[in-house]
């Protein structure tokens, strides 16, 4: 699958995701969509959904490889560090992208689907829905993030991360855990901050109940 990086968003497979500020993204924020329109279009985020609500509801998708050299090549430069995770809880900065490409740093996808989203808004999480509601027509919240990780934590996930890994929610943290291996069990978390170098944004289109409860949502990527 190839990939895309520019100032403002990520493209895996023809899809681009958002990267404007998304240093301040993690997955279950919501707020404002900003520039919705434009180019440098980004969530301003308001709020982040409790990891508590978040455990059940956030899968791993996959890891995958990225081209930094190209657009280290092109002259694009970072407005914001790469925060990455690597084996036994270490998190790492990578400055520029040919700093990524000399890690050989991959990216890792966690998404909620959006019936487990919408089901999280109706159910638990009344406040990111109220938000929503209150933001109308821009209101968004992050369905999915993309996060930097070294190429052993990387070939770990990759090998062992749809059959073994779990997620489990502390107070302020949303850890994802895969087991197997040599190396054994390895945790990250999403909520470090930081850490997201893309993310999806959702976007609710059909309401009931005086906007008390969502009937339908749908992605919204970069256009």
């Amino acid at each position: 699958m190839g990939t895309k990086i520019t100032d403002d968003y990520f493209e895996y497979s023809t899809v681009k995701y958002f990267r404007g500020a998304a240093e301040n993204v993690k997955i279950g924020s919501y707020g404002m969509k900003r520039d919705p329109i434009g180019s440098k279009s980004h969530l301003e985020v308001e709020a982040t959904v409790k990891p508590e609500h978040l455990e059940s509801r956030v899968k791993y998708i996959l890891t995958t490889a990225v081209d930094w050299s190209a657009s280290a090549n092109a002259g694009l430069e970072l407005t914001a560090p790469i925060n990455f995770f690597g084996l036994n809880g270490s998190v790492d900065i990578a400055l520029s992208l040919g700093a990524a490409a000399e890690e050989s740093l991959k990216l890792s996808k966690f998404l909620i689907v959006k019936s487990s989203l919408q089901s999280m808004l109706n159910a638990d999480a009344v406040n990111a829905r109220n938000a929503l509601a209150d933001e109308g027509a821009d209101g968004r919240i992050c369905s999915a993030v993309w996060v930097g990780v070294n190429a052993d934590l990387a070939e770990h996930f990759s090998t062992y991360g749809l059959k073994s890994g779990s997620f489990s929610a502390g107070a302020s943290s949303l850890d994802f855990t895969v087991t197997g291996g040599s190396r054994g069990s390895q945790t990250i978390s999403l909520s470090s901050s930081g850490s997201t170098f893309a993310y999806l944004l959702e976007k609710v289109t059909k309401w009931s109940n005086h906007k008390t409860h969502i009937d339908d949502m749908k992605e919204d990527y970069h256009s």
